[in-house]
């Protein structure tokens, strides 16, 4: 399950990546462009901005193509039902807290309901898992 938390994180990265070189907006790229605007790279605080933005944008497929390398080792290490659930959970957390840390994006209060329970269900998930493979190793020790 580690491998599918692992390919939650890094889908979350790659959303964040994503936004930041989609939305010329965002508040890391005005600072970076106050920034620029101080130091004396300012005649080519343009050029260094789209580089910035094009760079993201670039680190964002690779995340995803780490990602979908980690999710199928998930698939692997357990059924696609828990890979699938453990990975789009974390993603969820994680790309809300990036969204609140990197972009001030502020959540509704159904929207802490939802990740509960979505986090209620991953408990529910995990628990179910964790017996069963108990119960697995009891009867591969009998044999």
């Amino acid at each position: 399950m580690r491998y599918s938390a692992v390919a939650g994180s890094l889908a979350a990265l790659a959303g964040l990546l994503g936004k930041l070189g989609a939305d010329g907006d965002s508040n890391a790229l005005q600072y970076m462009d106050t920034q620029c605007q101080s130091s004396s790279l300012s005649g080519s605080c343009t050029l260094v901005s789209s580089v910035v933005r094009a760079l993201c944008l670039v680190l964002m497929l690779s995340a995803n193509g780490l990602m979908l390398n980690f999710f199928v080792k998930g698939l692997h290490e357990t059924d696609s039902l828990t890979a699938t659930v453990t990975s789009a959970a974390v993603n969820f957390m994680l790309s809300a807290a990036g969204g609140l840390f990197f972009f001030q994006e502020h959540l509704p209060t159904r929207w802490f309901f939802g990740a509960t329970v979505i986090l209620v269900g991953m408990a529910f998930l995990l628990h179910g898992d964790a017996a069963v493979q108990a119960e697995d190793d009891q009867k591969t020790k009998k044999e």
